[in-house]
């Protein structure tokens, strides 16, 4: 007999072995990330977990997120990957997302957001669709050699240069300030986006085990030039956030990007994701694809709840703001706009 369950203490176990069988499982699905984002957000934790008897044959993250402009309303990862269902067979997929249209009625709207279309799902249970981004990600169960043939020519040539570049790998968050300064000047200050403040990372590093979380950053004469924020759970190392100078003679990104590489392969990882790109960010894309990587098509499914029809991402609502922001001091967009991210999400 099949139930669906909000997770609670007594299924903590029983969630954590489900994930740590499953070769899909994301570090967003992991309870530390709730835990991050109710520390650091006020964001709750509903995920769900379907058992057929005592077994867990499904589950899905599930947050409750209460902005102060939109109403309240589920989503199964607030930032900054695709995080959706698990579930081992149609029938689970299917009571995991009956349960997600029942709770939903009470709130404004749901979006579940998956890496991989979700086609076992029944007619009516996730009446709208949405295909954004890309997602880029390098298989590395080929062996190394053969991971840096599949590689550009242009992407080979840079990684070829004998460069005078120190690349240091943080697993502590002792390198945070550092790596939190170049991500405000490069997300605020280029592109216009509030950045997440501190507080989050540090979040991050307090409530994942030891070497989950790593910063990687790029040193040319004594200066940090570029960083990397990375997660290292399940069989996925997964690149989320960067914030890297502009330097053509360096390319800190590419030995950023190496670097990673050639660990999670030493390490054993199977993939390394190298997130998201929009759909008509063509530079963006060019670049994620001349890695060698493979790319998935993530989907956006919004669930009505009190609105009956979806709505457009809240950055893309609100991209008028990026000339704004762009020109703010960034001491001004950390004291300020970035500790107001908890009252939008």
């Amino acid at each position: 007999m099949f139930q669906v369950l909000t997770l609670d203490e007594s299924l903590h176990d029983r969630y954590a072995s489900y994930l740590a069988g499953r070769a899909d499982a994301r570090f967003g699905h992991d309870l530390a990330w709730g835990n991050v984002l109710r520390e650091t957000y006020g964001i709750e934790t509903r995920h769900l977990v379907a058992l057929e008897g005592e077994k867990v044959v499904g589950v899905c993250p599930f947050f409750l997120c209460k902005p102060l402009i939109g109403g309240a309303h589920y989503v199964t990862n607030p930032f900054p990957t695709y995080c959706g269902p698990l579930a081992d067979s149609a029938e689970a997929l299917n009571m995991l997302m009956s349960a997600v249209a029942e709770k939903t009625s009470s709130v404004d709207h749901a979006e579940v957001l998956s890496p991989v279309p979700l086609s076992e799902v029944e007619a009516g249970l996730l009446p709208y669709e949405e295909k954004l981004d890309y997602t880029y990600r390098l298989p590395l169960d080929r062996g190394l050699d053969e991971v840096f043939n599949s590689f550009s020519k242009d992407h080979k040539r840079i990684l070829r240069k004998s460069v005078a570049m120190e690349i240091v790998v943080d697993g502590d968050g002792n390198f945070l300030d550092a790596f939190h300064k170049l991500y405000v000047s490069i997300y605020a200050g280029k592109h216009g986006f509030i950045p997440h403040g501190k507080k989050l990372f540090r979040a991050i590093f307090r409530h994942f085990s030891r070497g989950d979380a790593r910063v990687y950053l790029a040193k040319v004469n004594g200066k940090f030039v570029g960083a990397m924020f990375t997660f290292w759970t399940r069989n996925e190392v997964y690149y989320g956030w960067s914030a890297v100078l502009p330097d053509s003679a360096h390319h800190p990104t590419h030995f950023l990007i190496w670097k990673i590489i050639q660990d999670a392969s030493a390490e054993g990882y199977r993939w390394f994701n190298m997130g998201e790109a929009a759909r008509e960010h063509h530079g963006l894309n060019h670049f994620k694809r001349g890695w060698g990587t493979d790319m998935l098509e993530p989907c956006r499914y919004f669930v009505p709840g009190r609105t009956a029809q979806p709505s457009p991402r809240l950055f893309d609502r609100v991209g008028w703001t990026r000339k704004i922001i762009s020109k703010l001091p960034s001491g001004v967009v950390t004291a300020f706009l970035s500790p107001a991210i908890r009252f939008f999400i």
